[in-house]
């Protein structure tokens, strides 16, 4: 018989976030059973999660996809030793729980010295990372990055990493500074950067424009466009109604892409239970490779994380983590569960 472990869900039935007893997870040959240390709630698609199931009154849904801990258990083809610390990503496989079993493909060993804390923005980092590939940027060459929750920081530091021009912009100056302070070029709220404003640094637009802010107005959209070089690029990674002027697309020629999680494998079976990894030479970056490409840069003191760490729960206390996000009453970024 299993041994038993909590594990976190929304319950619409009860209409609350609870903790379920359930036996742990049984793993295959390219699965590792992991005791987790620490997660990070996803904050936007978690609340998104709970606000429907609980307007539903029924369901039941386990939250969470990104976390860190060692592996206790594994299949032979796992090649990481029995107590290797490893960052994993990737629902239904990882969640809020205290052991999960997770494929070989959405995981990345991590150096003991790693902190694990910021490791634990696996998910976010290589969903950051498939939206900025897919904005198809060379080194050089500039983007607008719109919102500036987890996912604008993170694309503000990978961009800077990676040689572009960045310029970033948020309701929230504090928020603004925090990019300005870790990669950006230029940085300022909503009212500061503008179309009109951004045209007098690049005045034949920009290359690219990521939108990671998460808005009801078809207009945020349809306004940044204006910000846009003829040929360039709209990625959306955030969650926000488009409602765009086909005239402005059609003198722009321009291409807009609904970026879609961490990367090709994504919502594949055969490439995340069994770990039927893609070919090299045909798919360079997958989900697994984003992840791991995201660790590489965070062992290598490119990426600054600490700072976007503005609560900290014990695993036990998801209940008051969930309401600080749900009322809203407190600013935030990274919400870190430590188990």
């Amino acid at each position: 018989m299993s041994e038993l472990m909590n594990k976190v869900f929304i319950d619409g039935t009860v209409q609350e976030v609870v903790l379920k007893e359930m036996p742990q997870p049984s793993i295959n040959e390219v699965q590792a059973l992991v005791k987790v240390e620490y997660s990070l709630i996803s904050a936007g698609t978690e609340a998104g999660i709970i606000r429907r199931t609980l307007e539903l009154k029924n369901g039941s849904h386990s939250l969470g996809y990104q976390a860190v801990g060692r592996i206790v258990k594994k299949g032979t083809q796992v090649p990481f030793k029995i107590g290797t610390r490893v960052a994993v990503y990737g629902a239904p496989y990882v969640c809020h729980g205290e052991y999960l079993a997770v494929p070989l493909t959405l995981m990345a060993p991590l150096k003991e010295d790693t902190n694990p804390e910021e490791a634990s923005f696996v998910g976010l980092g290589a969903i950051t990372m498939h939206g900025l590939r897919l904005a198809k940027l060379q080194f050089g060459e500039s983007m607008w990055v719109i919102g500036l929750g987890v996912i604008g920081q993170l694309s503000v530091q990978m961009g800077s990493v990676a040689g572009y021009q960045v310029i970033a912009s948020d309701l929230d100056e504090k928020k603004a500074l925090i990019a300005k302070k870790y990669g950006a070029d230029i940085a300022g709220t909503s009212k500061e950067i503008t179309p009109s404003a951004i045209k007098e640094y690049f005045p034949g637009g920009v290359d690219a424009i990521v939108i990671a802010a998460a808005s009801k107005s078809p207009q945020l959209a349809d306004e940044a466009i204006k910000a846009l070089r003829p040929g360039g690029r709209v990625v959306i990674v955030g969650d926000v109604p488009l409602n765009l002027a086909r005239e402005t697309m059609f003198k722009l020629e321009s291409e807009l892409v609904v970026s879609r999680a961490g990367g090709p494998g994504r919502y594949d079976q055969g490439y995340e239970e069994n770990a039927h990894d893609y070919p090299l030479q045909y798919v360079r970056w997958t989900e697994g490779r984003n992840v791991r490409e995201f660790i590489r840069l965070l062992e290598a003191g490119k990426l600054h994380l600490n700072e976007l760490i503005t609560h900290r729960y014990s695993f036990q206390e998801i209940k008051k983590a969930y309401e600080m996000i749900i009322n809203g009453h407190e600013e935030y970024l990274g919400v870190i569960l430590k188990y």
